[in-house]
């Protein structure tokens, strides 16, 4: 018999989901009573916003195949509470209401998406823009992001929509993708054939790979909705949205942006490292420490991400500090160490809490970069190897790079990966000539 209440947190994370998904906030919003009888919804009624949402007018632009850029528009987005979970078993059916009442928000997408591809890029693209901001984990496989599509199909040239099918029960955004696809050829196959497509919901059933009828809409369900009376209306002030905003963190689109723009990696290497605003956060720490943006996203795509896939880690629960792996990286800008030398060096601190400096120098991993050293490992090398020495010296001068770089990985190994490989090649080409 409790009275409902909203929860001012949900107001927050609702209208951060506006912000970034660039809907235009509406200062007064109201809450409405949907009813209808459903064994999910025990009171026979939900509480949701009908014609008064918080946020409307937003969009996300996605990249076409050609690599032209579409806007997909956000109709509203709308609180309200959430249903029971409908569990089917053979011939028993089970409800879970522990998430009944839960808050939710509701996102209203235009119907602006003509394949299954472009709706795979816009779920993904709402999954980044809300998980950036954290107000969610954005999980279907947790249950805190699901997804219904709604799928008609035109004759070519014609402006007006068909019937509309819904499709439930998607699990996946891959899942989404193959029901829309399925759903385009079975409507399609049922025009061509004379049949009628009816105005139904159906389930996507992953297994057989086809949607199966739920239920029918061939008549508009009268959900009688009227004004909440136990909640007043949503009042948001000129302060609370300036709030706001000013916690919303860069977006993904624009981060992405800068690190191309600022730190001259291409685009595909700036979308992975900003898989996660905290991966992006760890390798912009990263290159704060070393200096070197380019080095540093080629250690932080290989092997941060090697060892976090390797161990089924995130980035919060990596060993090495990004300041300890801008250490690394330092250290082979500095020809301190090899770029060989350095893979051991975070393998080994991995585990180690002891600096990478100390590392280097109590293991004795500093490069060779003695002249006078390198100069006898070379001649050894020449010596011992008369028959590359006789290829070098006979090679036009397209295969001279190839044939000098096994006697360049002859003097490597017998420095135990130590000696400074550009030292090396500077004596190697002076020696033979």
């Amino acid at each position: 018999g409790a009275l409902p209440k909203l929860n001012k947190k949900v107001l927050d994370y609702a209208i951060k989901a506006g912000f970034a998904l660039n809907c235009n906030i509406n200062k007064e919003s109201k809450f409405d009573r949907k009813n209808y009888f459903y064994p999910d919804t025990p009171k026979n009624y939900q509480i949701t916003q009908m014609d008064n949402p918080f946020a409307e007018g937003g969009y996300i632009d996605i990249k076409q195949s050609n690599g032209e850029d579409k806007r997909i528009g956000v109709t509203r987005i709308h609180i309200e509470e959430d249903a029971g979970k409908s569990i089917h078993a053979g011939d028993n059916s089970f409800i879970n209401f522990n998430r009944a009442s839960m808050p939710l928000i509701e996102i209203v997408s235009e119907p602006d998406m003509r394949t299954s591809e472009e709706a795979y890029k816009y779920l993904n693209l709402v999954k980044d823009a809300l998980k950036y901001t954290k107000i969610s984990d954005v999980s279907m496989e947790l249950g805190s992001l699901r997804c219904d599509a709604n799928i008609s199909v035109m004759h070519k040239g014609s402006k007006t929509f068909g019937t509309r099918v819904e499709v439930k029960n998607l699990n996946s955004f891959k899942g989404v993708a193959r029901a829309i696809d399925y759903e385009i050829s079975r409507q399609i196959e049922e025009i061509e054939n004379g049949r009628k497509i009816y105005q139904e919901t159906r389930l996507w059933d992953e297994d057989s790979q086809v949607t199966r009828v739920m239920r029918s809409k061939e008549e508009a369900m009268d959900y009688r909705f009227f004004p909440e009376p136990d909640l007043v209306r949503i009042v948001i002030t000129d302060e609370q949205l300036k709030r706001l905003e000013s916690e919303m963190p860069e977006s993904k689109i624009t981060k992405i942006a800068r690190f191309v723009s600022n730190y001259k990696i291409n685009e595909t290497d700036a979308e992975v490292v900003s898989t996660t605003i905290e991966l992006a956060d760890y390798f912009e720490r990263v290159v704060a420490s070393s200096s070197n943006p380019k080095l540093s996203c080629n250690w932080v795509l290989t092997e941060v991400l090697r060892v976090l896939k390797e161990s089924s880690k995130t980035i919060g629960e990596f060993s090495i500090s990004p300041e300890e792996l801008g250490e690394i990286i330092k250290l082979i800008d500095k020809g301190i160490i090899s770029s060989k030398i350095a893979k051991k060096l975070f393998i080994i601190k991995l585990d180690d809490k002891r600096t990478p400096m100390t590392i280097v120098e109590q293991e004795s991993m500093a490069q060779v970069a003695n002249t006078s050293e390198i100069e006898k490992m070379v001649i050894e090398v020449v010596i011992n190897n008369p028959k590359l020495v006789k290829d070098y010296k006979n090679a036009d001068e397209g295969r001279k790079p190839r044939v000098i770089k096994g006697l360049m990985g002859q003097v490597m190994k017998a420095s135990k990966g130590k000696a400074n490989p550009r030292m090396v090649m500077n004596i190697l080409i002076k020696k033979l000539s």
